[in-house]
């Protein structure tokens, strides 16, 4: 019985993450969207005041920076569940999902070296987070460091 609830636990977790992920990757590329819909927009040739005049009336601009703190409250609870050292190279997986989406619905173009930057990326995060045996451990109270590590010397 403590088994079958051991590997529920597991998979309930693994796709915790997966869900998490998705979200995360999506929130970030479409953050990276709304930025480039904003900057479209902004006329540097006008002069710093009237371009920060324009980026405070567009609501391109707002959505952006909402969208940034959905993905800093997504980040906060990934890395509650993760390691930061498995997680943050995870996180350049949005360089391939912002790349597709460049080129889908801005038709920008690419070639050889890009597609070969994103295989290097997706092989270096496959290579980063393979690692499946290393445990999460909670940081201490104190902030220093996993909690089984630490003892008071008194």
């Amino acid at each position: 019985m403590v088994s079958l609830l051991t590997e529920q636990a597991k998979q309930d977790r693994f796709w915790r993450a997966i869900v998490s992920w998705a979200i995360f990757l999506t929130a970030e590329t479409t953050t990276q969207i709304v930025f480039k819909v904003a900057g479209a927009d902004l006329d540097l040739d006008a002069g710093l005041s009237p371009m920060l005049a324009h980026a405070i009336a567009s609501p391109w601009v707002w959505a952006g920076f909402g969208l940034y703190f959905v993905d800093f409250l997504l980040w906060m609870l990934i890395l509650k569940e993760s390691d930061l050292g498995r997680a943050f190279p995870l996180s350049s997986l949005v360089y391939v999902t912002s790349l597709i989406a460049a080129v889908t619905l801005f038709h920008e173009r690419t070639n050889l070296i890009r597609i070969i930057g994103l295989l290097t990326i997706m092989a270096g995060v496959a290579v980063l987070s393979a690692d499946e045996n290393t445990e999460t451990q909670p940081p201490s109270p104190s902030g220093r460091g996993p909690a089984s590590q630490h003892q008071d010397s008194h």
